[in-house]
């Protein structure tokens, strides 16, 4: 099997519509690209080269750092996320920024780190004024390495924006409604959240319905199978699917902890 090179990589994201200038906010399965030559960093030098310096990288950097599961209270510049090895590779560069949601982070590298990052609402995960509200408002493409809709945070904005259950706790036995961060001064605040992002397992839905709309481009990211989403297109239109159907994103899992509550909302509020 061939090393994946850096060279390799920047063909290949310019070949699925990556460009100067973009800004990225990246969900990816590493291993299914292939023996990356130098590993996390041949990926993140090569995002660094196609985008240039006008261009910005970001990624989900999640740790869940709810009161509740007994983890320690939430650094920005310590603690790591729960999305494996290259969430943890970029919030870790030296150029790289770090949004404060103690449950749902992100971290980005580029022209415009700052803003995506900055002043993250401490008590909504994934609406109004998060990086990924902030990384579709600025034109912001998806890129999914190896993964589907299943590990699409963005979606999630939708849900918040249009779904009527997201502003409602489902009982996660091991969430509950509190994070708690760290700060500089080593105090600890508690932030009680107002948004409750819950199950992806049946985001996968979408990507039939974007990809008649021309809002998705299929390629190959080393060995990957991956997908180029545009950011704002996916949100108009995910938001519509779920004003026409609440219950369209819900799994049908019945041991899901999150998905059957919310039927049950749903169906009391018809």
């Amino acid at each position: 099997m061939k090393n994946i090179t850096k060279e390799m990589l920047i063909d290949d994201l310019q070949s699925i519509g990556i460009g100067r200038g973009d800004m990225i906010y990246v969900h990816s399965s590493i291993k299914s690209i292939g023996w990356l030559e130098n590993g996390a960093d041949t990926l993140t030098g090569a995002f660094l080269s196609v985008l240039t310096a006008e261009g910005t990288l970001a990624v989900p950097t999640h740790t869940l750092s709810f009161v509740k599961r007994g983890v320690p209270p939430y650094e920005a510049n310590k603690t790591p996320s729960e999305l494996g090895m290259y969430p943890n590779a970029v919030w870790k560069h030296p150029l790289a920024k770090r949004s404060g949601h103690a449950s749902h982070s992100s971290a980005a590298i580029g022209a415009k780190a700052k803003y995506l990052t900055e002043n993250h609402d401490p008590t909504n995960a994934l609406g109004y004024d998060s990086p990924v509200y902030r990384m579709v408002r600025s034109g912001g493409k998806i890129l999914l390495i190896g993964v589907t809709h299943v590990n699409n945070t963005t979606v999630h904005l939708a849900e918040s924006m249009a779904a009527p259950y997201c502003t409602i706790n489902y009982d996660h036995d091991s969430w509950g409604e509190d994070l708690h961060e760290k700060l500089s001064d080593g105090s600890v605040v508690i932030h009680r959240q107002t948004e409750f992002p819950g199950c992806s397992g049946g985001f996968d839905v979408i990507d039939g319905v974007l990809s008649e709309r021309g809002l998705i481009r299929y390629g190959k990211i080393g060995n990957a199978d991956s997908r180029l989403v545009e950011a704002s297109g996916m949100i108009e239109t995910v938001t519509a699917m779920i004003r026409s159907r609440p219950d369209i994103l819900l799994c049908k899992r019945p041991d899901c902890p999150s998905c059957p509550p919310r039927r049950r909302l749903l169906a009391a509020l018809q």
